[in-house]
């Protein structure tokens, strides 16, 4: 959700968390339940919870590997590069955060804010496969072929809904 970040400055890495962290957004907003009974203060702990679960286990993840590389207890200052290196992760809440509170703001229904958050996210999930086609170098079909499948994983995540959630579509 995060399709803004300039092509020529992004790595692999960074590609590979926005990706990650999109679809992992999307599935929450699809499978939590009840919506309609929730503030907005509610709907920005939901959004942001499972954000802070990743970084939490990446932190740990990484802690234990780097500790199993070195074979050795890690040392204060090598814990807190490792929380360093990964609270930039954080951020990837702010692009859906930012467009749930302008839509709410606009006066939107968190419900169809939500819809549209969604649609977004499979959209932006095209434009990642676009992105990623560019850099590396494909041209044509092969291009669109990349951006295609960036939106039919979109829209996979988006018909989890209606598996999950059975007559709640997320068109309505």
């Amino acid at each position: 959700m995060a399709s803004a970040v300039r092509s020529q400055n992004l790595r692999p890495m960074i590609v590979d968390r926005i990706v990650y962290t999109t679809i992992t957004m999307m599935s929450v907003l699809i499978v939590y339940d009840g919506w309609h009974r929730l503030r907005i203060i509610d709907v920005i702990g939901v959004i942001v919870g499972p954000v802070l679960a990743m970084f939490i286990s990446h932190v740990f993840s990484a802690s234990m590997a780097r500790q199993m590389e070195s074979e050795a207890t890690l040392t204060a200052g090598q814990r807190l590069a490792i929380v360093g290196a990964e609270l930039p992760f954080l951020l990837f809440c702010v692009p859906p955060l930012a467009l749930l509170l302008i839509q709410y703001l606009m006066g939107v229904s968190l419900t169809d804010a939500i819809r549209v958050t969604l649609w977004l996210g499979a959209l932006s999930l095209g434009g990642w496969g676009f992105v990623v086609g560019r850099r590396s170098h494909s041209h044509g079909w092969s291009l669109a072929a990349s951006t295609v499948a960036g939106l039919f994983v979109g829209m996979v995540v988006l018909l989890l809904q209606v598996f999950l959630q059975p007559g709640a579509l997320v068109t309505g």
